[in-house]
Parts: C-alpha cells; sequence; structure tokens
C-alpha cells in the first residue's frame, strides 16, 4: 500500500467517525479544511514521520500531497489547527477500542519531553517531573502515561499526568464497573483495590506473567515505531495534541489491519 492510498483510508475510517459524533457549528468562516482532513493529517505524522517534527512535517505535506490537501495552511495556522482538534482524537480513540471489554490490562510508562538537564531551566513544561527511562538508563523530564487496553489489545482508555500510577488507574476506573484489571506492581494499593471491588466490582489482579507481555509490546511499538518517546514540542497543547494522535494512530492501524 502506498502513502496515497494508507491516506485515503484513513481519511474514510475519521470521517465516518466524525460524521457520527455531533459537533457543534463553529462561528465564522468555513476553514480550508474539514474536520476530517485536520485529524487526517494529525495521524499522518506518526504514521508517516514519526521522529519528524511538525515544521518538517509541514513542508513534506506540502511537497508530496498537494493532490490530496489543496489548499492546506501556512505553519503557524496548522499548528493551532491541531492543538484545537485534539480532544476528536480520544474520542476516535475510543470509537475504535471496545470500551465493554470485560477483560482490561493496565500499565504506565514514562513520556519525556526534554532532557533531564535542561529541565530546571526550561520555561515551558513547569508542571512535569523528573522520570527515569529504564530503556535507556537515563533521567529526563516529562509525565506518566497510564493506559488500559481491552481484550482485543486496542488502547480503551489513557491518562497523562505526574501522579503515581494508581491514582491515575484510579481515575481511569472511576466510571467503569464489573471488570476484571490485569496491572503489574506500579499499581499496588489494597485500600484502593478493596474499594474499587466494594463498590464498582473491579477485581485488580497484580500480575507480572505473561498475559501482561501485549501490554509491553504495545508500549514498545508506540516507542520505536510511532515517535512516543521523541516528542519534543515547546507548549502543554502541542504535547497532548501529539500524544494523543500517537495512541489514535496505533487503534487506526488496528481497525485497518495494517503491520504493527
Amino acid at each position: 500500500m502506498n502513502d496515497i492510498d494508507l491516506t485515503i483510508d484513513i481519511f474514510t475510517v475519521i470521517d465516518d467517525i466524525i460524521k457520527s459524533i455531533e459537533i457543534d457549528p463553529k462561528p465564522g468562516p468555513k476553514g480550508r479544511l474539514s474536520e476530517s482532513e485536520i485529524l487526517t493529517l494529525m495521524i499522518l505524522q506518526p504514521v508517516l514521520k514519526p521522529f519528524c517534527d511538525l515544521k518538517r512535517f509541514h513542508r513534506w505535506i506540502e511537497h508530496n500531497f498537494k493532490d490530496l490537501f489543496l489548499d492546506i495552511p501556512e505553519y503557524s495556522r496548522i499548528t493551532r489547527l491541531f492543538e484545537k482538534h485534539s480532544e476528536y482524537l480520544i474520542v476516535i480513540m475510543q470509537k475504535l477500542a471496545n470500551l465493554n471489554s470485560f477483560g482490561l490490562v493496565a500499565d504506565g510508562t514514562t513520556v519525556s519531553v526534554m532532557e533531564a538537564i535542561r529541565g530546571k531551566f526550561a520555561k515551558s513544561f513547569r508542571n512535569a517531573r523528573k522520570v527515569y527511562s529504564t530503556s535507556k538508563k537515563n533521567w529526563y523530564f516529562g509525565f506518566l502515561l497510564e493506559m488500559v487496553i481491552d481484550s482485543d489489545g486496542a488502547i480503551a482508555f489513557i491518562n497523562i499526568g505526574t501522579q503515581a500510577e494508581v491514582k491515575q488507574l484510579n481515575f481511569l476506573l472511576e466510571d467503569l464497573q464489573d471488570k476484571w484489571v490485569l496491572a503489574d506492581r506500579g499499581n499496588r494499593d489494597k485500600i484502593t483495590h478493596k474499594s474499587l471491588w466494594d463498590d464498582k466490582q473491579i477485581k485488580v489482579k497484580i500480575t507480572g506473567g505473561k498475559e501482561r507481555q501485549w501490554i509491553e509490546n504495545i508500549f514498545g511499538f508506540l516507542k520505536t515505531k510511532l515517535g512516543l518517546d521523541k516528542i519534543r514540542v515547546r507548549k502543554m497543547s502541542s504535547f497532548l495534541a501529539r500524544l494523543y494522535a500517537i495512541l489514535c494512530c496505533y487503534n487506526i492501524k488496528l481497525e485497518l489491519n495494517l503491520p504493527i
């Protein structure tokens, strides 16, 4: 499958979901690109240029996709559009997952935004924390990403923050009931687990066995193939737009049966 066919397939999936969502009309003149086109561009970055910054990606799109995006806005406008439409990506991600799955797998990983040596001097990302990358044996400034996948391996729920894994997991499970969740030692908390079982009949099992290897492989794919470990932006809104695009991209690849 070439890049053009892939882009059309991604646009078709996104457009079908967007048409099923009620979106309040925005005041003012109609934009150059539709919501589906903007979201397609956001997904294309981790698919085609996962380790490329947005400015170079914008130039590449202008040069190679003139026939598909005839009136693409300038870089500064694209940046604002991506930030404004980032919340739609979470909706699309969950539409492609099985939110009613009885069995869930939860885990967390670090997402860096800058080198540790820059962290205390940087003016952006003051709400980030110092995190340790076990794979690279190095310290970074960034966040903890807590993720829950369904029984088919699609990403169902995510939370990004600086809190401990168990606190973020409790937040993700807040509106759920009657679930079986496999988690690792980072989510150990007897009081929280008992509360989840008594109030919501959610059973959290702490395990490090083969059944959790699935979500570890997903984290590896997100970091090595989709650029989760190489997000370098200056604003929190740009960071979230890129993060949501990467996570939504994974579910779309599953939906289109693309190689993982």
